[in-house]
Order: structure tokens, then sequence, then C-alpha cells
């Protein structure tokens, strides 16, 4: 199977859960040890519970902010091993037909676990020093990929 799809398809499986608040289904798709990797962080999550809180401000913030449509679209996508993709995408946040905030570019790489895919590892382009990431951090005006910053 195409990678682009493959890695596509995990975007959408834990978009729709945090757009409708269902954490079980997230955490279904974290291969633990999970690293998140920031400007100036480096965060290894280790516990299944120790998602929750970045999960809950993510949810909560997107509906305060009326946010419709969370759409993460794949760029690129490759085989990096037999059972590893890497991947680039977009975060889109939109509420009624309106962006709300810049996209923002990612990097991630998700695992293949028996028949399933999981993502292993992530690198976001925000300030975020500090784990669990709360609502401030995750909705920062400047939370995009800015030149020098990115996350090629």
């Amino acid at each position: 199977m195409n990678p682009l799809d493959i890695y596509q398809q995990a975007l959408d499986i834990v978009s729709n859960s945090v757009l409708a608040g269902d954490f079980d289904t997230y955490a279904a798709q974290i291969d633990l040890p999970y690293l998140i990797l920031t400007y100036n962080g480096r965060h290894l999550i280790t516990q299944r519970e120790d998602l929750r809180a970045t999960f809950d401000a993510l949810a909560r913030g997107l509906a305060s902010r009326g946010v419709t449509h969370y759409e993460r679209i794949a760029r690129d996508a490759d085989y990096v091993g037999r059972d590893r993709i890497e991947g680039r995408h977009f975060t889109h946040l939109i509420a009624e037909g309106e962006r709300i905030q810049p996209p923002k570019a990612v990097r991630k790489t998700i695992v293949r676990r028996g028949e399933r895919w999981l993502f292993s590892d992530t690198c976001y382009p925000i300030d975020a020093p500090v784990w669990p990431f709360d609502d401030k951090t995750i909705f920062a005006p400047d939370a995009i990929a800015l030149p020098g910053k990115g996350v090629a």
C-alpha cells in the first residue's frame, strides 16, 4: 500500500477522535513509548494516561473555538523501514468555513504493530518545554513553522 495513504488514514483516525472527544480511540493509535519533540523540549510519554491532559486540552480548545474541521493533510510519506513510515502534513483548524489559525507543518513517524499503524514520534513546530501541553501552548499564535524553525 502507498505510504502516503497509510499515513493519511492514521492521521484521519486521530483527527476524528480528537474532534469527537474520544480519548480511547486516540490513545489506541499511539505506540508507547511515544516521543514528542518541540523547538525546546523532548518529551517521552510512557504511560497511556500521560496522554490524557494534552488530549483534553486539545479537544476542549477545538470545541471552545468552534472548530468544525480539524484536518491534517498529508504532504509526503515514505517507508524508512519495512514497518516504519515517516511523513509530513499540515494541520488546518476551520470553524464554519473560516480558518482560525494558519496551517502548521508537522512531522510524524508511524510504525506497524501487527495489522495496525501507530504513531511513535512527532515533531511539533512549537515552543513547548513542559509536558503536558496546555491550551496556551497548543493554540499559541506563533505555533506555526517559521523560517529557520521548520520540521523538515
